[in-house]
């Protein structure tokens, strides 16, 4: 069995992640196939954003500035949609047919043939009712008129009955609706007229998007990033012989071979950066091996309204939050940091406000 440190680990993941300011095409693909969760304050597009800061960019990578958000939409090269577990996330605008093949329901998954079944009938009453900018909730009204009584049910907190929200997200990917720019109210579009890339085996080859991305892993990190679904377990085996056991300190894992020199030789993680609650970098992951202290956890991972990270070096050394009518951003670190490092974090928060759409904040350390 192999042995990789905790520091190998994180050297990689922080390469992988485009936060070592080495963010080519190929890289950005596998990060955009997985999808960088949407959500407050522009989350994706600041994602997006940092990961642009240092590296060279080319046409297809993220922009920089106001532009990083307007980018993202129904006519931009990304589209935010719902995807894994449901959340918006963005997604390249070519990758709609690979990402909604690759987390399409599956007979062996959770409610059977009859989700599946679900799925299909309330995506297609989606397709024919979203055919402009419409937001949810007229969405919803239309489709609850339009399939079997028994996928309506009566809401409480909506004081209606409509198709319960979960699988109405499921059939919003499968319809391929995507999400218009953040609005009070929620807007969906039908799917752009693009030519779509060609993916050969998408589950598969989004599991190995997320093996690329992530490293040393397991299938069950794989499975709980995915929401639970139970065929990730058919897909893993597919990879069974090009898989190698092995340890990150005392953690079990597993990896394809082809990347064991890459994880080994990673450079070092260098760098401050200012990530949003919901980056990649702290979705896919095992959270005991990236904070482990208990906690720093609970500070970084709060159920409700979670704060943005500080990652420094690879390390998660902080969290963060910023007010956009105060023009404040607040940076709570776990430990002392140089006065280069606190000078590269306050850099850094322009950034953070600039998506957002301000003007340079004023940093606040607690």
């Amino acid at each position: 069995m192999l042995t990789f440190s905790r520091d190998q680990w994180l050297n990689y993941r922080w390469q992988r992640h485009g936060l070592g300011g080495e963010l080519d095409d190929d890289r950005l693909d596998d990060l955009l196939a997985l999808g960088v969760q949407d959500g407050r304050q522009a989350g994706a597009a600041l994602s997006l954003r940092q990961r642009a800061a240092s590296a060279v960019l080319s046409p297809r990578q993220p922009p920089t500035g106001d532009a990083a958000r307007e980018w993202i939409g129904p006519d931009g090269p990304f589209v935010s949609l719902w995807t894994v577990r449901g959340a918006p996330h963005v997604h390249r605008v070519t990758h709609l047919d690979f990402i909604r093949d690759a987390l399409a329901p599956d007979p062996a998954d959770e409610g059977g043939a009859g989700y599946v079944a679900a799925v299909d009938e309330v995506a297609t009453a989606l397709r024919a009712t979203v055919r402009g900018a419409t937001s949810k909730a007229d969405a919803s009204s239309a489709v609850a008129g339009q399939v079997s009584g028994s996928l309506v049910a009566w809401c409480d907190r909506c004081q209606a009955r409509h198709v319960p929200d979960g699988l109405f997200r499921a059939a919003g990917l499968r319809a391929q609706v995507v999400l218009g720019p953040e609005q009070r109210a929620t807007m969906l579009h039908p799917k752009p007229r693009q030519r779509q890339r060609r993916v050969a085996h998408p589950r598969l080859a989004l599991l190995r998007a997320y093996l690329r991305v992530n490293g040393p892993t397991t299938r069950t990190l794989f499975r709980d990033w995915l929401g639970g679904v139970a065929a990730t377990a058919a897909t893993w085996s597919e990879l069974a012989d090009r898989m190698v056991k092995a340890r990150v300190e005392q953690k079990r894992a597993e990896l394809p071979e082809e990347l064991v020199e890459e994880v080994r030789t990673a450079p070092r993680a260098t760098g401050v950066v200012l990530v949003p609650p919901n980056d990649p970098y702290l979705r896919q992951v095992d959270r005991t091996l990236l904070v482990p202290d208990s906690k720093r956890r609970q500070e970084v991972w709060r159920a409700l309204s979670g704060p943005g990270a500080l990652l420094v070096d690879g390390e998660v050394a902080g969290t963060w939050r910023y007010r956009g009518s105060e023009r404040t951003l607040t940076i709570n670190a776990f430990s002392d940091l140089t006065p280069a490092r606190r000078r590269s974090a306050e850099r850094n928060a322009g950034l953070v406000a600039e998506v957002s759409g301000g003007g340079p904040p004023r940093v606040d350390w607690s």
